[in-house]
C-alpha cells in the first residue's frame, strides 16, 4: 500500500515541477528531480524479511512389531487363503433317521384310536418308541441339523412346518423360547403324549366292553329240518315305542337286542348274512345266540364291507333252517332293541314269527335324537371310546349296553338301586 502512495506523490511531484517552469527553472528541476526518485524508489521491489528458523520435523511414530515385521505378515503368493469353516454334511445314516421319524409321527397322528386291545396296545408302544426315539435323535448332531435345516415356525397360523411330518406337515405349537429345535421337540412330543392318552383311554374302555363280552353265554342255535317257513316281504315294522319317564322299568325287565350284517340295504332284495341276537336281565346282557348264514344268491359287495366273508359263510345253513332255534329264543313277549328298527323287517321277511307278534320295539336311532350318526359315533358320544365291532355280536352288545345307558339317563335307574 505504501508503493502505491510513494508512486502517486512522486507523480504529483513531476506535474508541480511543469507548472513551476513558467516561473523558475531551478524550482521546476529540483521538483520533477523529486518526484522522480519518489517514483523510481517506491516502483523498486520491498526487500526479503528475514524468516525465523523452523523447528525441525517430528520424528515418525513406528508401527506396532506384529505389523511392522516382516516375518509376521502372510506371504500371498505361498499361504492358502484363510476359508470359512464349512458345516459338516450330512450323513446317510441321519437322513434315514430323519425319514423314519417323519413315517412314526405320520402314522401316530393318524391313528383313530379305535380297534381291539391288542391293536390299541401295539399303538401305544409306537409312541413310547417315537418318544425315546426322538430324543435321541435330537442329542445328534447330524440329525439335529437336519431338523434345523428343514424346520419353519409361521407366526400367523401358531404351527411349525416340518416336511414328512403328518399328513399336511404341520405341528401345531406356540413359540415359547429362543431356540427353534426345542421348541419344535416340545411341540412333536406333546402331540405324541396326547395321542398316547387317548389310546390309553381307548384301550381301558376297549378292555371293559371285551370283559363284558367275555361273561356272555353263547346259545347254540339248532338246526331244523322242517320245512321253510312262508316269507312275509310286505312286512311292515310296527311303531317304535318311546322311552321316556312314564316308561316302567318292569316293562325292561327282560329285553333283546338284535343286529344283522346284510347283503344289502332293501330287505326285498337283501339276505342275512349274519346275525347275533343278545338277552338283558335286568339291564344286564346275559346270553348270546350268533350265527352265520349262507345266504341264498351269494355274498355282496355290500356284506364284504361290512366284514363278512366266503369262510364264515361256506358251511353256514341256510336261515330257514335257523329260524325256529331264532324264534324259540325270542320266545317271550320282551321288547325288541334294534338300532335301526326298520333292519327287523330282514328277519320277518325271511318268515319268523316271534318279530310279528305284538311287542314293544325301540329304535336306539331315534332314542339318542341324532337320526344321521352311526352306531360308532352314538356309542363314542355316550361312553366317550369306541369299541371295535368286528362282527354282528359286537354291534349287539354295544347297541344294547347304549340301550342301557340311555335308559339310566331317562328313568334314573342307578339311583333307584
Amino acid at each position: 500500500m505504501r508503493s502505491v502512495k510513494g508512486i502517486i506523490i512522486g507523480f504529483l511531484l513531476i506535474l508541480l515541477g511543469f507548472a513551476a517552469a513558467q516561473y523558475s527553472l531551478i524550482a521546476a528541476g529540483i521538483l520533477s528531480a523529486g518526484g522522480l526518485a519518489a517514483v523510481v524508489v517506491s516502483a523498486l521491489p520491498k526487500r526479503a524479511e528475514k524468516q525465523e528458523p523452523q523447528a525441525a520435523p517430528a520424528a515418525p511414530v513406528p508401527a506396532p512389531a506384529e505389523l511392522s515385521a516382516p516375518e509376521l505378515l502372510p506371504d500371498i503368493l505361498t499361504d492358502p487363503p484363510v476359508q470359512p469353516k464349512m458345516p459338516p454334511l450330512p450323513q446317510p445314516e441321519a437322513e434315514a433317521l430323519y425319514k423314519t421319524l417323519a413315517d412314526a409321527y405320520t402314522r401316530i397322528d393318524a391313528l383313530s384310536c379305535r380297534g381291539p386291545a391288542w391293536m390299541l396296545e401295539r399303538d401305544i408302544r409306537l409312541c413310547k418308541a417315537f418318544c425315546t426315539r426322538w430324543d435321541s435323535a435330537k442329542a445328534d448332531a447330524q440329525t439335529a441339523a437336519i431338523l434345523r435345516e428343514k424346520a419353519r415356525f409361521v407366526e400367523y397360523s401358531n404351527e411349525f412346518l416340518l416336511p414328512g411330518f403328518g399328513r399336511h406337515g404341520r405341528i401345531p405349537s406356540r413359540r415359547t423360547s429362543g431356540d427353534l429345535l426345542e421348541d419344535l421337540s416340545a411341540a412333536v412330543l406333546k402331540q405324541a403324549a396326547q395321542q398316547q392318552a387317548a389310546l390309553e383311554a381307548a384301550l381301558r374302555g376297549q378292555k371293559w366292553f371285551e370283559g363284558v363280552k367275555k361273561q356272555l353265554r353263547p346259545i347254540q342255535p339248532g338246526l331244523a329240518d322242517a320245512p321253510a317257513p312262508e316269507k312275509r316281504p310286505d312286512y311292515t315294522p310296527p311303531d317304535t315305542a318311546a322311552l321316556t319317564r312314564k316308561t316302567a322299568p318292569e316293562s325292561l325287565e327282560t329285553f333283546y337286542v338284535l343286529a344283522f350284517k346284510t347283503t344289502g340295504k332293501s330287505p326285498s332284495r337283501g339276505e342275512i348274512a349274519q346275525l347275533s341276537i343278545l338277552k338283558f336281565r335286568r339291564f344286564a346282557p346275559e346270553s348270546a345266540l350268533t350265527a352265520c348264514v349262507s345266504p341264498e344268491n351269494g355274498l355282496t359287495k355290500y356284506a364284504r364291507e361290512a366284514g363278512v366273508t366266503e369262510r364264515m359263510t361256506q358251511d353256514a345253513p341256510r336261515l330257514a333252517r335257523l329260524l325256529p332255534a331264532v324264534d324259540a329264543y325270542l320266545g317271550e313277549n320282551a321288547p325288541l332293541i334294534l338300532f335301526r328298527a326298520d333292519e327287523l323287517a330282514f328277519l320277518s321277511a325271511a318268515g319268523s314269527e316271534a318279530v310279528c307278534m305284538k311287542r314293544p320295539v325301540y329304535d336306539v336311532r331315534t332314542l339318542t335324537g341324532r337320526t344321521s350318526e352311526s352306531l360308532a359315533d352314538a356309542f363314542g358320544a355316550a361312553f366317550e371310546f369306541v369299541p371295535a365291532m368286528a362282527d354282528a355280536e359286537d354291534e349287539a352288545l354295544a347297541c344294547g349296553l347304549l340301550f342301557c345307558g340311555l335308559a339310566d339317563r331317562v328313568l334314573h335307574l342307578t339311583g333307584k338301586r
